[in-house]
């Protein structure tokens, strides 16, 4: 596995969450690479999807990549390795791992089994709540139902960041997607996530792909950025591409946003 990020961490210049049609992705595994090697990015890392529901009702089939597709995942880029890495360009092989208390051990354990670079801590499922596939799921709600389910969310991601298996949380504040949540109120949340980062050495994204959905706002936002690069936890930028034009959409934008957060870079 990849060693732990030091602050400030990579910031530009590196793109690690992304996504095949192994997975939700539109492109394949070798159109992302190519793609990402000819933007000029420094090293590229591809996470797919992988989900070990703790329970049943998820509905998590449809796009996260099949089971017995990992090995031919991991062979697919370690060719794609040797072809296209050279002194300017680094490929590493990533899964973005959905996170449940009841089963982590055991999924972490089998992930060792497998020569994977990096892992990503992610929370998409609030019980069987699908966080952030589309808006009429949250629409009907009740401020008290989406509270509730917020609540869960963020103690989840609580959970994501005390295991030091994962080289970087995803999408810090993931339910203002559909601009339905009023993210303010979760600060204090997102703090104490930060605290145990900055205790565990763990480190976050700026996933660019915020600004494309009907939030039109990174995750995470520029308040919860400043209470990070205050306790010093590292960051790095993330397009989370699901598609090979995307690999590095609105990295100027993340590199202003950093700055304004107090985030700077050698």
């Amino acid at each position: 596995m990849m060693e732990k990020f030091t602050f400030p961490g990579p910031g530009i210049g590196y793109s690690m969450h992304n996504h095949s049609n192994f997975s939700d992705g539109a492109s394949t595994l070798e159109e992302m690479c190519r793609a990402a090697k000819a933007s000029g990015l420094k090293l590229f890392g591809m996470s797919d999807h992988w989900v070990v529901p703790a329970y049943e009702g998820t509905g998590t089939e449809s796009w996260r990549m099949k089971h017995d597709r990992l090995a031919e995942y991991i062979e697919t880029l370690q060719k794609l390795k040797k072809e296209l890495e050279d002194d300017n360009f680094t490929l590493k092989i990533g899964l973005e791992v959905d996170f449940f208390f009841e089963n982590m051990d055991e999924i972490i354990d089998d992930l060792n089994k497998y020569p994977l670079d990096y892992l990503i801590g992610s929370v998409h499922c609030c019980g069987t709540f699908p966080v952030d596939h589309a808006a009429y799921d949250w629409e009907p709600l009740p401020m008290e139902e989406r509270d509730a389910i917020c609540e869960m969310y963020w103690k989840k991601v609580e959970g994501a960041a005390a295991r030091k298996e994962f080289l970087f949380l995803g999408h810090l504040d993931l339910p203002k997607k559909f601009a339905l949540i009023d993210n303010s109120r979760y600060i204090a949340h997102a703090a104490r996530v930060l605290d145990i980062l900055q205790q565990n050495g763990g480190a976050i994204e700026l996933n660019t792909s915020g600004w494309f959905k009907p939030c039109a706002a990174p995750y995470p936002d520029l308040e919860i950025l400043k209470l990070a690069n205050a306790r010093k936890v590292p960051v790095v930028v993330n397009a989370d591409a699901h598609h090979h034009d995307h690999v590095r959409r609105n990295f100027n934008e993340a590199e202003q946003l950093l700055a304004e957060a107090g985030y700077h870079f050698n």
